[in-house]
């Protein structure tokens, strides 16, 4: 309040208190105790006076009282209370902005914690609540990407090898899901974060729970809103919007104050689930960026800036997606890359006690599986977890043999619900086998096109009546359109759409498009991995026990389909060892069948298993050695490349490894452990080892000693690939004593290692009196000391996908020969050239294309 001029006459202070102190009383009720503790702090009244007027009954009498103190001070006083007064109101009036802030975020966390207070289980009946402070289970998560070179969605990579992370000693180990935006090890506190893991994991119910805890105070108190999307529902979007409008589709409630959000975009968190069911994931590649979050654009291009910083400069990002897409995503704008791992072995055992409620029942079905070597790896994944329960309680007291596969669980699940649904409905077999037609004819032609979300009117499509039996598997949303309410269908789980997939292809005679076809497997990218699952499904359902098991509840036509497709198994088996293409998924296949009497039919003329480029699992393990068991032949060739195997994996594969004449396990991080066991291998006359190769493996000085050490009496390895070590001259000089006592050894490689120029004089010199060619450790012009090479790598890259091969290729040309250019250079650069202008003119994304060229590019400097 200032003193103002009225009529040409200016009016003092002491006068405007006066004239307005019945509106000032209403006023100051309300800021009276504010006031007079400033007016005490700035001596504008004594402490006898403020005790005078604090001890008035009721806010109005202490104005009063406190304006006769003011008015009998004189105009300087009377002055210093008005400038008070101002300075009260604009405080007055920034607490009230802030007092609505923080009841729009009270409000917003509510919203959020009604949202994700309940878990939906896979066949949750009507009105069935799980709580999630009830059900849910701490997740492990291991920090790091592993270059995001996942070898698509492999089911039950990761999770499995829970046991295995719990005991090493790593960094890795210590995130927990409050710390996913904390600065851990002094670095800098990340500001997009990817959580990556495989089908049934836990994401999204990891998620769930961060959501809930932060609407609930307990944990990121950094942040002020929480905006949650699902690609599921973005999928939806078909037209240009802007992020405002994404926003207010579920968050109406924030309307008025979103600029103020968007402006304090530091204090806003923005979560993005499931990315690998993003209908765009592989085009996340544009130069067309969204910067105002009013702007209307392309929802690619929306998502693509705010991974890039360019909408919302300063807001953080929680990512997730199975690892199969995780390619796509722009590695240079995710800050903290984490694995979630799905749960240990004591988790798994505190999740059958809840799901059983009954400490008995549950301990003894826990030890039931935990002897199923294979029924207890499943269960390290959350929602096979839950699966495996629901399978095991169904057959509880009957006589049945243990499901041995992924396809068995699957089956008696369906099996189970089919015989509650035709006792409580009455329907028989052809009903029921219409209606699962039906759902599978959806799921099929839904996921060649990579949708897992549909309309009412793709369910009138396919004949698809919602009733008991499909609101099993589906899920239903109500999603608000310009015009109307739409409903929006998914099955419950990805896994259960390519269950129900392969089902249609079982049932179906003349499935269309015929995905076994090899036109058609090219044209839906098979070798990608992307229906890895389904296949693995159909093998298991075509299967004699699978098809008897559910021909107890469903029509099944008697077909030669379960027959033709055992012998296109058999066929791509045999093919696949004969020219050791990869072909781990195609074993997955064999090992869902559980026919032994196979074998007699797989007569390849050379046994080579690729397995490479796929971080293996304890199931994977177990497939392997299954076909192994089968004893087809002696194994020639056994590729471990960048499968993340170590010591205990190779230790695990011992008893195969006594015919085995080459054996790859380089790009693995081999520790002393593991290089002791394979020197082991060299130094039993039992073992037929005659190439190893080592490459990228990160071994150094005291892993090579061991070598050398093991090499010095051994009879059969004639070849030592060891490429990009961390060895210096300490470590390779123990070669040059080799030749004295090993006349088998022809050849070791040892290039892109720690050694000088001396050091390869010094070598030199220390092989000349036994004019030995062995040891290798730089490029040369003898074009029969490297042809086996370039072979090896010309098959390396075309067993390889786009993203490993690209990445294979520029390490090569970028940390071994750089400019350089031999004379047998140039023709095995033009088969590299060939090899890669064929996959450019294949390849659809276009992000991945023009890394192609670019290595094209580089590889063309040295034909």
């Amino acid at each position: 309040m200032e003193a103002a001029a009225q009529g040409g006459e200016r009016i003092s202070s002491l006068q405007l208190l006066r004239r307005n102190r019945v509106k000032l009383v209403d006023e100051l009720r309300d800021r009276i105790d504010w006031i007079l503790d400033h007016a005490l702090q700035i001596q504008l009244i004594s402490e006898d006076d403020f005790e005078d007027v604090k001890y008035n009954p009721g806010p109005r009498r202490k104005v009063r009282a406190l304006l006769d103190i003011i008015d009998c001070r004189g105009e300087a006083v009377a002055d210093q209370f008005c400038s008070l007064f101002k300075k009260t109101k604009d405080v007055s009036e920034k607490e009230t902005v802030s007092k609505e802030h923080s009841i729009l975020i009270k409000k917003h966390k509510q919203v959020l914690s009604r949202r994700n207070e309940v878990m939906m289980y896979y066949n949750s009946r009507a009105g069935e609540k799980i709580h999630l402070s009830d059900q849910f289970i701490n997740l492990l998560l291991v920090k790091g990407h592993h270059s995001l070179e996942f070898k698509r969605h492999e089911l039950l990579s990761f999770g499995q090898n829970r046991i295995h992370l719990q005991k090493r000693n790593s960094e890795q180990m210590d995130i927990k899901p409050g710390q996913l935006f904390m600065q851990v090890n002094d670095k800098r506190a990340p500001n997009k974060t990817l959580v990556s893991g495989v089908a049934g994991i836990g994401k999204t119910v990891l998620l769930q729970k961060i959501v809930y805890d932060w609407a609930n105070n307990q944990c990121f108190d950094n942040f002020e809103f929480v905006l949650q999307f699902t690609f599921r529902d973005l999928n939806l979007i078909n037209k240009p919007t802007s992020f405002r409008n994404l926003v207010l589709k579920k968050n109406s409630h924030l309307s008025k104050a979103l600029d103020s959000i968007f402006e304090a975009a530091e204090k806003l968190l923005i979560i993005l689930d499931g990315f690998d069911e993003f209908k765009f994931c592989s085009s996340l590649d544009g130069d067309c960026f969204i910067t105002d979050p009013n702007e209307d654009g392309e929802l690619v291009d929306i998502i693509h800036s705010l991974l890039r910083g360019e909408l919302l400069m300063g807001a953080s990002v929680l990512l997730t997606s199975r690892p199969t897409a995780t390619n796509y995503i722009p590695v240079e704008t995710i800050d903290r890359f984490v694995i979630i791992t799905g749960f240990s072995e004591k988790e798994i055992r505190n999740f059958f006690l809840k799901y059983y409620q009954d400490e008995e029942l549950g301990h003894r079905m826990f030890q039931q599986v935990k002897e199923n070597e294979f029924l207890f790896t499943l269960c390290f994944v959350p929602a096979f977890c839950y699966i495996v329960c629901s399978v095991l309680k169904e057959n509880q007291g009957e006589a049945q043999k243990q499901p041995k596969t992924m396809t068995d669980i699957y089956s008696r699940y369906l099996s189970a619900l089919l015989k509650h649904h035709s006792r409580a409905q009455a329907t028989g077999g052809e009903h029921l086998t219409q209606t699962l037609r039906n759902l599978g004819r959806l799921a099929y032609s839904k996921l060649l096109q990579h949708n897992t979300l549909f309309y009412q009117h793709d369910l009138e499509a396919h004949q698809v009546e919602v009733n008991t039996l499909v609101n099993s598997f589906l899920d239903k949303t109500c999603v608000q359109e310009p015009e109307c309410v739409e409903s929006v269908f998914s099955f419950t789980h990805f896994t259960i759409q390519e269950f129900f997939a392969a089902l249609h292809y079982m049932l179906e005679p003349e499935p269309f498009p015929d995905i076994m076809n090899v036109d058609t497997m090219n044209e839906y990218k098979m070798a990608s991995g992307f229906l890895d699952i389904f296949q693995r499904f159909l093998s298991g359902l075509l299967s004699e026990r699978n098809q008897a098991l559910l021909s107890k509840q469903m029509k099944l036509d008697k077909t030669m389909k379960p027959e033709s497709y055992c012998h296109w198994l058999l066929e791509g088996i045999k093919e696949h060892c004969e020219n050791g293409s990869s072909i781990l998924n195609l074993l997955h296949c064999l090992f869902e069948q559980q026919n032994d009497s196979l074998a007699e039919r797989i007569n390849p003329q050379n046994l080579r298993i690729h397995i490479g480029d796929n971080v293996l699992s304890p199931v994977d393990f177990s497939v392997l050695k299954y076909f192994l068991d089968m004893k087809i032949g002696d194994l020639e060739e056994l590729d471990l490349t960048a499968t993340n195997i170590n010591s205990a994996a190779l230790k695990n594969l011992q008893p195969y490894l006594h015919q085995c004449e080459r054996l790859w396990c380089g790009e693995n991080k081999l520790d002393f452990e593991a290089i002791k066991f394979l020197c082991e291998l060299l130094r039993s006359s039992d073992y037929k080892l005659e190439l190893l190769g080592l490459g990228w493996t990160d071994i150094g000085n005291n892993e090579l000693r061991e070598l050398c050490d093991a090499l010095k009496d051994n009879k059969t390895l004639q070849e030592l690939w060891i490429e990009g070590s961390n060895a210096d001259y300490g470590g390779i000089s123990g070669f040059t004593e080799i030749p004295s006592t090993n006349t088998t050894l022809k050849k070791v490689v040892l290039i892109g290692h720690c050694l000088q120029e001396e050091d390869l004089t010094k070598l030199s010199e220390s092989l000349k009196p036994s004019n030995s060619g062995l040891l290798i450790t730089g490029f040369s012009d003898d074009h029969d000391q490297w042809e086996g090479w370039c072979d090896w790598i010309l098959q390396r890259c075309q067993l390889c996908d786009n993203e490993k091969l690209n990445h294979f290729l520029m390490k090569i040309f970028n940390e071994f020969l750089q400019n350089k250019t031999f004379m047998w250079m140039p023709q095995w650069c033009k088969e590299l050239q060939q090899l890669l202008k064929d996959r450019i003119r294949k390849c659809k994304t276009e992000e991945i294309r023009n890394k192609l060229e670019k290595l094209k590019e580089t590889i063309s400097r040295h034909c």
